[in-house]
């Protein structure tokens, strides 16, 4: 994994799109420029040598070898049977690596990630985890799981069936999210101990998950915390580097889409369900937050 297969331009940051990804690596299977994975080796990489960041999330899943990868100014070990996860932005550059060292490597947008509607309670074990440490350690047999799940939508990327292709695709990746979020939720309490922020956090989103869909205040959530608005919302803002209001929001309006797409249930009903006034509030709302009406969201 130390070849450059991303030459970087002088000494500007490389900043590597899922466009370029696809683009330069022949053995790349991708959605649009939404989600691209490919295998790794010492050969191909592309978090190699330079520093460089995703457009994207983005994550290795380490087959066999070893590598030593810094996300920032941290640096991580990676070996067989382990996961590391780069959020959108995070500088990588892989140090050093093993002869020997291959694995997988996705990456997918954001616009992708919100479409495929996964809920807080599924995303939250790997939120979590993502917090505490980028590593998650997995078991052989989580691996070929996973694995099997990306061969299959390799070979659906691939066929000439085409009608249904992003909603397959969309359906086998939220499958693999799922094994995932099962396996972290298994590690969590082999996770660091926290500090006081961090188990506000982790409260915070537990009762996000419970209340979303009908609480959207700020002082709610920290008064069922014991503490003020201002130190609830310091300490969210301190260890998720996104504020406690941002959170509410994309907690309701997950719920909204799935309700929208899924539920059976009229916009009105919704609207109630979710606790707005009034269903032109909540067209409102979903507008301000989507760019799109709960209407057009709903048929599109």
């Amino acid at each position: 994994m130390t070849s450059n297969a991303f030459p970087a331009e002088g000494r500007r940051l490389d900043k590597v799109s899922i466009s370029r990804i696809k683009k330069t690596m022949s053995d790349a299977s991708y959605l649009s420029d939404d989600l691209v994975f490919l295998p790794m080796s010492a050969d191909i990489n592309p978090t190699a040598m330079a520093p460089r960041s995703i457009d994207g999330f983005a994550a290795i899943i380490m087959l066999s070898g070893e590598a030593v990868v810094q996300i920032n100014t941290k640096s991580y070990t990676i070996k067989p049977n382990t996961i590391i996860f780069f959020n959108p932005e995070a500088v990588i550059r892989t140090e050093r690596a093993s002869s020997a060292a291959a694995g997988y490597f996705l990456a997918y947008s954001k616009s992708f990630i919100n479409r495929i509607q996964v809920g807080l309670s599924t995303s939250l074990p790997v939120i979590m985890h993502y917090r505490k440490s980028p590593i998650l350690k997995v078991s052989e047999e989580d691996v070929h799981e996973v694995l099997a799940v990306f061969r299959l939508m390799k070979l659906l990327l691939r066929s000439d069936k085409t009608l249904y292709r992003n909603e397959i695709i969309e359906s086998l990746f939220k499958a693999a999210f799922y094994i995932i979020s099962e396996v972290s939720n298994r590690e969590k309490d082999q996770l660091p101990k926290q500090g006081r922020c961090e188990v506000i956090f982790d409260d915070f989103m537990n009762l996000l998950e419970q209340h979303c869909r009908t609480e959207r205040n700020v002082s709610f959530y920290a008064e069922q915390l014991n503490i003020t608005p201002k130190y609830f919302s310091s300490a969210i803002k301190q260890v998720s580097g996104k504020t406690a209001a941002r959170w509410i929001d994309d907690a309701v309006i997950m719920e909204a889409k799935t309700m929208l797409k899924f539920s059976g249930l009229s916009i009105q009903e919704i609207a109630y369900r979710l606790n707005f006034s009034t269903q032109s509030f909540f067209g409102k709302y979903f507008k301000q937050h989507t760019g799109v009406s709960p209407s057009r969201y709903k048929h599109k």
